[in-house]
């Protein structure tokens, strides 16, 4: 089967053909400001003067004619609406010329198909960082699942304004990394990781105030990417933790940067995972990435008429079926966290484990110094309280602060990740949400968030619930903490279990009858919700 794929969300267009086994042809024209980022007419006024110009050289590259091909697929979203509009325009006028089949194609998933077909990963996480997308992204039940991402700027995003900042030309990332070569001061900036999402909006700020007062653009250079790349490896890493998966893929605009593609590295090595990372040459938009996408749609029963491709903005991976892929069935983790060493032992008669905070050596060693300082003391702190509110967790026998260990009681039972997959009745879900709604309102209304809180960081025992790795909560937290905490608790729900959704509303039904003040968190959890970007 031949697939004509065009790619069009952005500043660049492209064509691309392929076929079963391999890419025949891509060829693209990107869109350079003379200033600024991108003018999304001004992108569309490129792109439509261009798109026959890089589809004449795919058919010339592959050696073909038009009337070879079997399927055309585009970028249907998410993108800049008018860029979109070129691209599918463009598709629909070469199905009703040759009058074959038209697919519009979610644009993540192309970045994850072309990245399977050319490394030969078979069901992997994968880090997608782009201008305008952050994203961690596994399959299960399936779909793509977006396990976490971005609550504000994406990645490349934040790149490219502090170049603009700078005087850096578009597009800013590879001088920004070649700038970042020659720093050597860590500048100070927001490490903002929440449960599975990253926000970058703090990062950008600080960077700037950084640039106004004087300190060498090289040094701020250095900062933003040991920062950034440092917290989106880390919910990469807890993203395999979760999911038990042993495969990572890394694709994207921004990778491929050297940098954060040896910080991948050096994390699968040490932590036993397989890393694939994608030819850069096909991690910036590409047609033949629409292509592979489209053609395993079609291949699969994926059909659209005409009148069903109008471009979406905020299409969503997960809203893509996607049977081709055969998930490994989620497990639970047993002696290991993303972040911890766990080592179960007598102390002085108590049953306790030992968390030992490890180094991670993918991450500058002053910023990973001041991390599992930060987050040892701030565990205990919150298991502390946890404990004089009244509500189940573990407590501390010994805190180290110079080895950054806890001794911590030995809580018998499973996790809330293991009840959730094995086969249960309907009254089990009612009681289990119904006693977890409680207890996450007894927290809140205590003014206690628990930053990650996910369905590996809650103990079932008998009838208990505990509340386990309060590492990143906080005391005295405010609304927008609390909204956080429901937000990555009822995503996980939704993209880890097939049941999810009726989990969700079980747990939000639950949370409404114990906190006092539900109808304004929720309100927030909403807020959180739309911050995400597509783009």
């Amino acid at each position: 089967m031949i697939v004509l794929g065009i790619e069009g969300t952005a500043h660049t267009i492209s064509a691309g053909i392929v076929d079963d086994s391999r890419i025949l042809a891509n060829a693209s024209s990107t869109y350079i400001p003379d200033h600024g980022g991108i003018h999304p007419r001004e992108a569309a006024i490129h792109h439509a003067d261009k798109i026959m110009d890089v589809m004449h050289k795919a058919f010339e590259e592959a050696k073909i004619g038009p009337d070879k091909v079997d399927l055309v697929s585009f970028s249907q979203g998410p993108g800049l609406g008018p860029c979109l509009r070129i691209a599918a325009v463009a598709a629909r006028s070469f199905s009703l010329k040759y009058n074959i089949p038209i697919l519009g194609v979610n644009h993540p998933l192309g970045h994850v198909e072309i990245g399977r077909k050319l490394s030969g990963a078979i069901d992997p996480i994968m880090l997608y960082i782009s201008g305008g997308n952050t994203q961690i992204i596994a399959h299960e039940a399936g779909r793509y699942r977006v396990l976490g991402e971005t609550m504000d700027i994406g990645l490349g995003n934040l790149l490219d304004k502090f170049a603009r900042d700078s005087g850096i030309p578009f597009p800013g990332g590879p001088v920004i990394e070649r700038l970042a070569l020659k720093g050597r001061k860590l500048l100070d900036l927001p490490y903002s990781v929440k449960g599975m999402d990253t926000s970058f909006s703090g990062i950008y700020t600080a960077s700037k105030r950084y640039l106004e007062t004087g300190e060498r653009l090289e040094d701020i250079c250095f900062s933003i990417q040991e920062t950034s790349f440092a917290m989106v490896i880390e919910v990469l890493e807890r993203a395999l933790y979760y999911t038990s998966k042993n495969e990572i893929l890394l694709a994207g605009g921004v990778a491929r940067n050297d940098r954060l593609r040896s910080m991948i590295l050096e994390m699968a090595e040490s932590s036993g995972y397989k890393a694939y990372l994608t030819d850069k040459k096909y991690c910036m938009d590409n047609g033949a990435m629409i292509a592979q996408a489209g053609l395993l749609m079609y291949k699969n029963g994926a059909r659209q008429q005409i009148m069903e491709t109008r471009v979406n903005q905020r299409f969503r991976i997960d809203e893509v079926e996607v049977p081709w892929i055969k998930s490994v069935k989620i497990e639970a983790c047993v002696n290991r966290g993303a972040e911890s060493k766990i080592t179960r032992k007598d102390f002085y008669g108590r049953d306790v484990i030992m968390k030992e905070r490890l180094i991670k050596s993918y991450r500058n060693k002053k910023l990973d110094k001041k991390i599992r300082n930060e987050r040892t003391r701030n565990e205990f702190m919150i298991l502390y309280k946890l404990q004089s509110a009244g509500i189940k967790s573990p407590m501390v026998y010994d805190y180290d602060k110079y080895q950054n260990i806890l001794t911590i009681q030995y809580i018998p039972g499973i996790t809330l990740n293991q009840a959730l997959n094995d086969n249960h009745d309907k009254e089990f879900y009612l009681d289990l949400m119904d006693k977890l709604g409680n207890t996450i309102a007894l927290m809140h209304n205590n003014k206690i968030s628990h930053g990650d809180l996910n369905p590996n960081n809650i103990i079932i025992n008998g009838t208990q619930i505990y509340l386990i790795d309060p590492s990143m909560g906080k005391y005295l937290a405010k609304e927008e903490d609390l909204a956080d905490d429901i937000f990555l608790f009822t995503e996980s729900l939704k993209n880890l279990y097939e049941n999810g959704k009726t989990l969700e509303k079980l747990f939000i039904d639950s949370y409404k009858k114990y906190y006092k003040n539900p109808e304004d968190v929720l309100a927030l959890v909403k807020e959180i919700a739309d911050r995400r970007r597509y783009v």
